[in-house]
């Protein structure tokens, strides 16, 4: 999509601490997604970032770039023997350098190869000179990179997707930057009351060919990512009421940072075995959002922690899914009226140690029942969660975040 933009020329370097693909991240993928839209809109965007990843275990950069079409040149360390390889692409009108970080994580890759990556960096403020600069990250590294580029007349902007950054030192790294960016009115509320930041809210955004299934098997009750924060507990005890008592209605676990393996722990905290229920399926990580929402009918989102906005609510809307989700957080802002919004007494956290009481499940239960069982409810669903979507499509959205980055360009 090109928009008209007095963007148009102007130089945008995108700089993350991971990889701007990681597929457990939508932190990273929707920053990755801005660039997208400010490319299409005629700006030269250039990205430096590393190939860590929140995925459990390791998997190849270069082998992932490959399997979503993208075909990357790697170059090795100057200097041999020292150096990691730094891995080149193009994709989507944005030009990627990856520093490969190996196995090493998001912060550890820091203190080990920082270096290095200054070194990318600062060879693309120097000979790119960007006039903005996008990204995210408070480590000591982060904040000299975006002073270095201050120095420099940079505009810096602030994709701020979660709620880490909520102590003196957030004050002072959010107070400094030209603008600050979030995903929902509820993150944008939260640091106005805590720290006195002032941001800018706008809704995720999303790159249809990633995250819309071409063609849908109305089969599954999806869960991603059964980590405490994301619903563990929870998520135990829901799929051992739901097995004893509907055993035909499938449910799909998808791993990310939590593993199949944790939820068959919790229910065993409990003294239940899932593992006994052959309805109740468990699948790897998948490369592209759009490959869960193929055979997925409802998808649940049984949040505790406060989310800044829950991207795969917004996935589920643009594919026509009824999201059930918690109302931790932005959540239910995210939904945009579609779906339903359930709530989870606040006593339980994500310090939760065992699977919640069968009560706590009973509403979700219900609703499950009547959304497998009731075609003309779930139709009726399904057609206001594709409504809701449509402020996530990149026509109605894109014309947003571009006149957002204008004006912080236009303010210098």
């Amino acid at each position: 999509m090109s928009l008209p933009s007095s963007l148009r020329g102007a130089r945008l370097l995108l700089v993350l601490p991971q990889l701007p693909q990681d597929p457990a991240s939508g932190a990273a993928r929707s920053t990755r997604t801005m660039c997208e839209m400010l490319a299409a809109a005629g700006a030269e965007v250039r990205a430096v970032a590393t190939t860590a990843s929140e995925r459990a275990g390791y998997a190849d950069p270069v082998a992932f770039l490959r399997s979503m079409n993208i075909d990357p040149t790697v170059h090795a360390g100057r200097r041999k023997g020292s150096d990691r390889p730094v891995i080149e692409f193009l994709d989507r009108g944005v030009h990627y350098k990856l520093l490969d970080v190996g196995r090493r994580d998001m912060h550890a890759w820091q203190k080990i190869v920082g270096d290095q990556f200054d070194l990318l960096f600062d060879g693309d403020l120097h000979s790119f000179r960007p006039d903005l600069l996008l990204g995210f990250g408070g480590q000591p590294g982060d904040i000299r990179r975006y002073e270095r580029a201050r120095r420099q007349g940079v505009r810096i902007v602030f994709s701020l997707r979660n709620e880490g950054y909520v102590n003196d030192a957030g004050r002072v790294l959010l107070s400094s930057m030209d603008g600050v960016l979030t995903p929902s009115q509820y993150l944008t509320n939260f640091y106005r009351t805590v720290l006195e930041i002032d941001s800018t809210p706008l809704p995720l955004p999303m790159e249809l060919e990633d995250v819309v299934a071409q063609e849908r098997e109305e089969i599954f009750f999806t869960m991603i990512n059964p980590s405490p924060e994301k619903g563990l507990m929870v998520m135990a005890r829901l799929a051992e009421e739901l097995s004893l008592r509907c055993p035909t209605i499938p449910m799909m676990i998808i791993e990310s940072r939590g593993s199949a393996g944790r939820l068959v722990q919790a229910g065993m905290l409990a003294g239940f075995d899932l593992r006994r229920h052959e309805n109740l399926m468990m699948s790897p990580p998948l490369e592209q959002p759009k490959e869960i929402y193929t055979a997925t009918r409802v998808l649940l989102a049984p949040s505790l922690w406060q989310e800044p906005a829950g991207r795969v609510a917004a996935e589920a809307l643009l594919n026509g899914i009824p999201p059930l989700v918690s109302d931790r957080g932005g959540l239910p802002e995210t939904c945009n009226g579609a779906g339903f919004y359930l709530p989870i007494p606040p006593e339980i956290t994500p310090r939760q140690a065992t699977p919640v009481a069968a009560a706590v499940v009973e509403p979700w239960i219900e609703l499950m029942i009547r959304l497998e069982s009731d075609a003309d409810f779930y139709r009726e669903e399904s057609r206001r969660a594709r409504e809701a979507g449509a402020i996530y499509r990149p026509e109605n959205l894109a014309p947003r975040y571009v006149s957002y980055f204008e004006s912080v360009l236009d303010a210098s």
